[in-house]
């Protein structure tokens, strides 16, 4: 499975007003911005619209299930293509000349629509974020040294440089890890956001995320036997877990209604046979897991303890 991690840079032009965290309303408003420039028929909803399957918004923020996919076949929606990772610091007012950027992970075919990207972009900045609209002007998109489109002359630089994701074989044994939840972690189990996270809780959503992924958006679905895993992973044990419940709202231009939302931040160190999972959890930090992965939810680094 491709994917590419690029860096996008704003210039603070006005008073700037945000959140303390800010995935969703950048989310929102990218999400607004590329319905602006993409969709010829802005009075319908997509899920009436003859172009669903073919057109760039669609397939780039509601990405319906493809016709005749062999799983998912109870729902509408599959996994978005795209992570929009926000500032880690909790700044809510930016002064003129200030930057502001993210992260942004593109994943399969989504690295090929970046002008799309691009585009919404730099209409987002002009049209403003935040209370009161604060204008921001789109400085640069890199990845890593890389400069992949030059805000001065507004010219695209170099091609992105795509990374493969592919399930390693563990170079050595492990017995114990810290997973450090760093932004707000949704899981549903059970029919319920989940209010502690035992491993197996958290590896099954990692592991069907990771598989969901593979089969939409590459050449080569996962070739695993998902129950089997999810057997091993109830024999990891938790050590320690320390967790902070978060709440928030939210504004969604698509419900166009204010949504409240909570999750789980903090570390849990869990020990046991732990080697055969070590490959997931690699690819599980650069696609994240849980719930609201689109607006940068479910972030996590793991080291290995022992």
């Amino acid at each position: 499975m491709k994917i590419a991690q690029l860096e996008v840079k704003f210039k603070v032009i006005e008073d700037l007003n945000l959140p303390a965290y800010k995935g969703p309303i950048i989310r929102s408003a990218f999400g607004s911005a590329l319905r602006k420039i993409s969709c010829p028929f802005k009075d319908k909803e997509c899920n009436e619209c003859l172009l669903i399957n073919k057109c760039v918004y669609s397939f780039i923020f509601e990405t319906p299930r493809p016709e005749g996919a062999q799983i998912m076949r109870k729902y509408k929606n599959i996994p978005h293509p795209f992570i929009i990772e926000p500032p880690m610091d909790n700044n809510t007012h930016y002064q003129p000349n200030d930057t502001i950027s993210f992260k942004l992970i593109l994943i399969g075919k989504a690295i090929d629509f970046l002008p799309y990207f691009l585009y919404s972009f730099e209409l987002m900045a002009e049209k403003g974020l935040g209370k009161g609209k604060g204008k921001l002007v789109l400085s640069s998109i890199n990845q890593g040294k890389n400069i992949i489109y030059d805000g001065k002359d507004k010219m695209v630089k170099n091609q992105i440089k795509e990374k493969i994701l592919k399930i390693e074989k563990p170079k050595k044994v492990v017995k114990k890890i810290e997973v450090n939840f760093l932004t707000p972690l949704r899981i549903l189990y059970e029919g319920e956001i989940a209010q502690s996270l035992d491993f197996h809780i958290f590896f099954r959503n990692l592991l069907r995320r990771i598989g969901l992924l593979f089969y939409f958006y590459s050449d080569k679905p996962l070739d695993i036997d998902f129950k089997e895993f999810i057997n091993k992973a109830k024999d990891i044990k938790t050590k320690s877990a320390n967790f902070e419940r978060l709440s928030w709202r939210y504004y969604s231009f698509r419900q166009k209604r204010l949504i409240r939302m909570e999750g789980l931040i903090g570390k849990a160190i869990y020990y046991g046979n732990l080697t055969p999972f070590i490959p997931y959890l690699k690819i599980g930090e650069k696609i994240h897991v849980g719930k609201g992965t689109a607006f940068g939810l479910g972030k996590y680094k793991f080291k290995i303890l022992g």
